[in-house]
């Protein structure tokens, strides 16, 4: 589980608060997410995220931001994490496939048109690779990027931190 220094520059440590709001001002602001969760019933993002939240803070880590040194060959392999509906439309039966392994989300094409020059994912380092909590559809784009053999310019950075994988919050039961 040591960081691979030929991917990742290692920033700073980060508190569980700081990874925490990352997350949300990754999503609090986006019409999509806020159409998503008021149809599955929730009023603020907050209550929407509290079970995800409440799970990944629950794991008591040290937390840390890395910069990805080089995005687009690098995301392909990260993980897609414990979540219900990437788990039956996208992961073809895999358990925790690498993003060039899945089904290509619907969405990649809009995220990439849309993806910021500057991003910051949240994701779990493990002995198999890192596994993403927050950023999936970003991962999904630069994945297709790079299967596409496009370039971006991309300063990617992760809130990471380091668990065995049978820490990892399960939400494919939901």
């Amino acid at each position: 589980m040591e960081l691979d220094k030929k991917q990742f520059k290692f920033i700073k440590p980060l508190a569980w608060d700081d990874v925490a709001e990352i997350w949300r001002s990754n999503e609090v602001n986006e019409g999509h997410w806020k159409k998503y969760y008021e149809s599955k019933g929730h009023k603020t993002w907050e209550k929407w995220r509290k079970k995800y939240l409440d799970a990944y803070a629950a794991l008591s880590k040290e937390w840390y931001l890395v910069k990805v040194k080089d995005p687009v060959s690098a995301v392909s392999n990260f993980r897609g994490g414990n979540y219900k509906g990437w788990k039956e439309n996208f992961y073809v039966g895999r358990e925790l496939p690498t993003f060039s392994e899945m089904k290509e989300h619907p969405a990649a094409e809009e995220f990439l048109k849309n993806l910021p020059k500057e991003t910051t994912i949240i994701a779990l380092n493990t002995e198999t690779g890192v596994v993403v909590a927050e950023g999936m559809h970003r991962c999904a784009a630069i994945t297709k990027a790079a299967k596409e053999g496009k370039k971006i310019k991309l300063n990617l950075y992760i809130a990471m931190a380091d668990v065995k994988k049978e820490e990892i919050p399960d939400f494919t039961k939901e």
